[in-house]
């Protein structure tokens, strides 16, 4: 009867949860004994003990589900210790929370502080070029936020130094406006839209004022702002427009004089370089520019043997003259500026003559003709003398 009983306790555990038939089977040994029988009921009961419990343990280890791969790792699987792990994981997810926080405070934290020099001040300061100089190390944009605030500063400081430079050119050249230095300055980002090269920024500062200040037909004083000896002033036309390389050219056709009377003046040849091409073809004057041809233009009248032919290559009419770092943070770099474009400005205003003729007086025009635009006048009775003489050379 016992083992009859035992077999009854069985079947209705088994229908009752699949799990412990389970336990059973591998509890349970089949034997004929009775005593045998009797004690798999009672293995079977002991891993089924107290199903109360056990239904309180499912509830309390419902959270614990969250927690899955650490029970997998050799955790304690009983309810208590299953909500120790649970609050441990929380925890650690509270701490990856806040790794994650952290770890965007610390990517902001990490921008490059301004330096402490005072920025507004009319001199270069060595820590403008210092900042030019790694920004052409580091030509992206992830750099360049970082170090946001030092470009700030070195902005700042070029900006105070334009403002200063603006008066002092004008006096050098009294056609120069005094305009804002914001409307002379040109922005550091690089247009690459149709450039080979795709980095970002300009690795210097630099500045344009003509008589219409950074835009404009008319030549120009440029400032250029870079370290390692890079550091110059341009004036002139670099690539004039069509219209305005064929106004030079017809005046060197017409008569060359006047510009190369300008080229050859002693402090411009001093400053700017020689007045003739140099022999390897180098930088000298207006002369030995990327852009400048190597044969004759397509000119009526014009091959490789006309006297001015020299004058003739030249697609840009510009001179430029460098300056070493030393010097460019110098309190007298402003000044050796102002001398430089007193020098230089016979040679832009001419340029700017050619452009734009100055109206002739109409009640002084034998005065005007004879003084103050004599060179004016002599370049007007050329347009058709002129011409004629270039005509019988080529006879």
């Amino acid at each position: 009867m016992a083992a009859k009983e035992g077999k009854a306790t069985k079947a209705r555990k088994a229908s009752d949860d699949a799990s412990p038939r389970k336990r059973a089977r591998k509890v349970a040994t089949p034997s004929s004994d009775d005593d045998a029988g009797s004690s798999g009921v009672e293995d079977t009961d002991s891993g089924d003990s107290a199903p109360t419990q056990k239904g309180k343990g499912k509830s309390r280890a419902k959270p614990a589900k969250k927690v899955k791969g650490k029970a997998k790792k050799g955790k304690k699987s009983d309810s208590e210790d299953d909500f120790i792990d649970d609050g441990d994981e929380d925890e650690e997810d509270g701490d990856d929370s806040g790794d994650d926080v952290k770890t965007r405070v610390v990517g902001s934290a990490k921008k490059v502080p301004a330096p402490k020099s005072k920025a507004d001040v009319p001199i270069i300061l060595p820590e403008t070029l210092d900042f030019l100089k790694r920004l052409s190390k580091h030509n992206d944009r992830d750099w360049f936020q970082l170090h946001d605030n030092e470009y700030r500063h070195a902005l700042l400081n070029f900006t105070t130094f334009v403002q200063h430079w603006v008066p002092l050119a004008s006096e050098a050249d009294w056609q120069l406006p005094h305009l804002p230095a914001k409307d002379l300055m040109h922005r550091i980002y690089r247009d690459v839209r149709f450039s080979k090269d795709k980095t970002p920024y300009k690795t210097y500062f630099c500045a344009s004022h003509s008589r219409t200040g950074r835009k404009g037909p008319f030549a120009l004083y440029y400032v250029h702002i870079q370290p390692g000896g890079k550091s110059m002033l341009g004036c002139g036309c670099w690539q004039p427009p069509a219209s305005s390389l064929k106004l030079f050219r017809d005046a060197i056709l017409r008569d060359p004089k006047p510009l190369r009377k300008v080229l050859a003046a002693k402090d411009f040849v001093e400053l700017f370089g020689s007045d003739k091409p140099r022999m390897d073809n180098k930088r000298s004057s207006i002369f030995g520019g990327s852009d400048q041809l190597k044969n004759a233009p397509k000119l009526e009248g014009v091959d490789k043997t006309h006297k001015d032919i020299d004058l003739l290559k030249c697609r840009s009419f510009a001179v430029e003259t460098y300056f070493p770092d030393d010097v460019v943070t110098s309190d007298g770099f402003l000044q050796k500026l102002k001398h430089a474009i007193e020098v230089a400005s016979p040679f832009t205003q001419l340029l700017n003559e050619i452009i734009s003729p100055s109206p002739a007086s109409d009640n002084d025009e034998d005065e005007d003709d004879g003084e103050e635009d004599g060179e004016d006048g002599e370049d007007t009775e050329g347009d058709g003398s002129g011409e004629g003489d270039e005509d019988e050379e080529e006879d």
